[in-house]
């Protein structure tokens, strides 16, 4: 095997969005249910939930209405970027063939899911350093257009907000993906 690959192989292992269970602030119980529930790439159950929530002070029923509506979400966001991307899917694009277009998709219900355990926290800034530095040189090498991910985590939000009530709430989500986008688009140039 040679260097590159071994390299590529570690990237993708560190590549992580998650930090929540590394949290120092989070109590342990906590950090172990978001630990469990990320490395099963899973939602939370109700009974994780509840036991999160009564830490946080959050709504349970913020973050399940999230969950339950999940799927809804990533499909309403894909339908969105392709409407306004439609060459990104098409031959020469850069979410051509299906695959790559299908690992799009499984990403952005993955971040939705880190966001989810994320609010369930009551935590803005969720994210692990290490980890998003390789997701960030991981996406360089596999080519994966940043712009339309950048489009669909937006129309995420704005869908995600949809019938969020209380100012607090909205923030929240508005302030976890907005730590996400910054995350994401960090440029490994240091001043």
């Amino acid at each position: 095997m040679s260097l590159q690959n071994t390299d590529f192989k570690t990237l993708v292992q560190t590549a992580q969005v998650q930090g929540l269970s590394i949290n120092q602030e989070l109590p342990q119980a906590t950090r172990s249910i978001v630990e469990r529930a990320d490395q099963a790439q899973r939602q939370l159950t109700s009974d994780e939930l509840a036991t999160i929530c009564q830490v946080s002070g959050i709504d349970e029923s913020l973050a399940d209405n999230l969950i339950q509506r999940s799927d809804q979400l990533v499909n309403q966001a894909r339908g969105h970027l392709l409407e306004t991307q439609p060459h990104l899917v098409q031959p020469g694009g850069a979410l051509h063939p299906e695959d790559r277009a299908d690992a799009c998709w499984r990403d952005c219900w993955n971040f939705l899911r880190v966001i989810i355990y994320a609010v369930a926290c009551n935590q803005s800034c969720f994210t692990n350093p290490s980890g998003m530095a390789a997701l960030r040189e991981l996406y360089i090498r596999m080519n994966v257009p940043i712009e339309g991910m950048n489009i669909a985590l937006g129309q995420l939000k704005e869908n995600a907000l949809e019938g969020v009530s209380g100012s607090n709430h909205r923030q929240l989500i508005r302030d976890c993906f907005q730590h996400l986008h910054a995350e994401l688009n960090k440029s490994a140039v240091k001043s």
